[in-house]
């Protein structure tokens, strides 16, 4: 695996805007090529937030996949999160605050879970410090392999406070039906 796996989507820096280099260059993350100690982090993961989307895919921790007529839920064993995703044809909210995970609508394009999302709040894409900013929009797509042990995780993320052009991302996770989502809860300063 490459070396960058743990903290970021790429091993090169996405094009980014001013605002979102300066950003980056005041970021104390605890991975990545400025990374510092534990205590000196600026990461909000580290007071106990929930990490937002995509953010939330770097914890080394299981997901579980639950389908339902008109929804997707996406269960967490970090922090017991919890992220749904509406299938049922809706439209994204607009009566809604931002939130950590934001407002995600789906559907489907024969076996491949798309995933719109919008109206997140989390200040950073990733461990290494890269923000995020809340004109965030993200495409996903979600596909399990042909041979049913992997599933293929594509990413459009389309950001003009941050990114100068879209960021497009790849992930892949083993398929492990039988895992089981155990407790974990967050303790400060151990995120």
């Amino acid at each position: 695996d490459a070396p960058y796996a743990l903290y970021t989507f790429t091993n090169e820096l996405p094009p980014m805007t001013e605002w979102a280099m300066s950003r980056y260059r005041e970021a104390k993350p605890t991975f990545g090529p400025n990374s510092v100690p534990v205590a000196a982090a600026n990461d909000p993961v580290y007071a106990c937030f929930p990490p937002g989307t995509p953010r939330i895919y770097f914890h080394p921790f299981p997901m579980e996949i639950i389908q339902t007529p008109g929804r997707v839920m996406m269960v967490f064993e970090y922090d017991h999160l919890i992220r749904q995703i509406y299938t049922d044809g809706r439209d994204h909210r607009t009566d809604l605050a931002p939130s950590w995970m934001g407002d995600s609508t789906g559907h489907w394009e024969e076996d491949v879970l798309v995933v719109e999302t919008s109206s997140v709040d989390y200040p950073l894409f990733d461990p290494s410090g890269i923000p995020q900013s809340e004109e965030v929009e993200i495409v996903e797509r979600f596909q399990l392999s042909d041979d049913g042990e992997r599933l293929d995780y594509q990413a459009t993320v389309t950001d003009p406070g941050t990114f100068s052009q879209p960021a497009v991302l790849y992930q892949h996770w083993m398929w492990a039906p039988d895992e089981e989502i155990k407790v974990y809860e967050c303790t400060l300063g151990e995120a």
